[in-house]
């Protein structure tokens, strides 16, 4: 994955969960992600992206989607 949204921790579950396993970001943003990816669930991150694709149809209802299962894990 190329450019900016992996550094973006909204996307980042949603391309993990899509099976991305390579990522291209900012030197500013990598530790602050990979921080992140610690603390998820491979199986998790699949199901809510998965939910994004077939219960979202807009990009702000898979946003307020994805801040709510952040908000719910932490």
């Amino acid at each position: 994955m190329c450019g900016e949204m992996a550094g973006d921790q909204l996307a980042m579950p949603l391309l993990l969960g899509m099976g991305l396993d390579e990522y291209s970001m900012s030197a500013s943003s990598i530790l602050r992600t990979r921080s992140m990816m610690k603390d998820l669930d491979t199986k998790e991150c699949a199901k809510w992206a998965n939910d994004a694709i077939n219960l979202c149809y807009t990009a702000d209802e898979v946003e307020k989607m994805i801040r709510k299962y952040v908000s719910d894990k932490n």
